[in-house]
């Protein structure tokens, strides 16, 4: 496990955005920036998923509601489904019985929302007593330091496949 830091009673992974290990993941952080057109974040129209089908399937687009703040995926790449065997699309994240895992991804999204800033992490742990082993990028999207939107990629880590299985 990496380097960790307090937020909201919860211990987030030390920010890894400039030392990714997976190329995709710096591919869309690249194509993110590029996006930005010298403000802080892009607007959520300025981003279209068919310009990333290198990680599409790994990617979920979460919209963040505010008063009271909840973040609903919009998106659940199909990969990241088919992996977690939970598909999120059109719900909230904190609507399974999964106490760590919503902790965690809660206090993730908020810091995003409150800085507006990118953030990546990888975390190779347990939550909810289920093995978490990924590499995470989250990129706000949104206007005059709101955000509206969060882009996150997900690639999983040494996770053991079936056989037959390949991921891509």
């Amino acid at each position: 496990m990496t380097k960790t830091e307090p937020l909201n009673d919860v211990i987030l992974p030390a920010d890894c955005q400039h030392d990714l290990h997976d190329p995709r993941l710096r591919r869309l952080l690249d194509y993110w920036r590029s996006r930005c057109a010298g403000v802080t974040m892009p607007l959520p129209n300025a981003i279209d998923p068919l310009d990333f089908p290198y990680i599409l399937g790994y990617v979920a687009l979460v919209d963040v509601e505010t008063e009271p703040r909840r973040y609903r995926y919009r998106l659940d790449g199909s990969i990241l489904v088919h992996l977690s065997g939970i598909e999120f699309t059109g719900k909230y994240h904190d609507e399974y019985d999964l106490p760590e895992y919503n902790r965690f991804t809660q206090a993730i999204y908020d810091r995003v929302v409150d800085t507006g800033k990118p953030y990546a992490y990888r975390y190779n742990g347990y939550l909810d007593q289920k093995p978490f082993n990924e590499e995470t990028l989250l990129l706000p999207l949104g206007r005059d330091g709101m955000v509206s939107r969060v882009i996150l990629g997900v690639i999983p880590g040494d996770l053991p496949l079936e056989q037959g299985q390949q991921l891509i």
